[in-house]
């Protein structure tokens, strides 16, 4: 998949940067497949603090490059997901948070904070309503034999 968005890693403010960080850790905490792989302890008990690295990892992609594309975020993103909770991504969501990274990116070079705010306010909005239901548990299914236990 080819992409037209490349960003220049010039984010000149504190402010900038700060919100960068802040919209990239949201897009990564959106992310539905690496929230099943942490709450289901995929990435073993640490799964919370390997999606904290991979969030710093995207990050650093843009202090260490002086382009970064989406496909650079969605290699990134992919890589972590199978060396860190042995998972295969197959489908598209990890291009989806790659792209939303980089318009996270270009708005927070224009001083647009509107989608990181966004995103923050849904992470809010989520959180607020876990702590008001039951927690979810992901269960594994017992094989199921052809054979009658009689």
């Amino acid at each position: 998949m080819a992409s037209a968005n490349i960003a220049k890693n010039q984010l000149t403010t504190p402010t900038q940067q700060s919100r960068f960080e802040l919209g990239v850790c949201m897009a990564v905490y959106a992310w539905e497949i690496l929230t099943v792989a942490v709450q289901s302890g995929w990435g073993g008990p640490d799964g919370a603090d390997k999606r904290d690295w991979m969030t710093g990892s995207i990050v650093e992609l843009y202090e260490s490059q002086d382009e970064v594309d989406s496909e650079d975020i969605e290699a990134r993103l992919l890589q972590v997901m199978e060396d860190e909770f042995e998972v295969a991504v197959e489908d598209d969501s990890a291009y989806s948070v790659a792209e939303q990274i980089v318009r996270i990116f270009a708005q927070c070079k224009e001083n647009d904070f509107s989608l990181v705010d966004n995103l923050y306010q849904k992470y809010l909005a989520k959180q607020n309503s876990r702590s008001t239901s039951a927690p979810v548990q992901v269960v594994e299914q017992a094989e199921v034999s052809d054979e009658d236990d009689y």
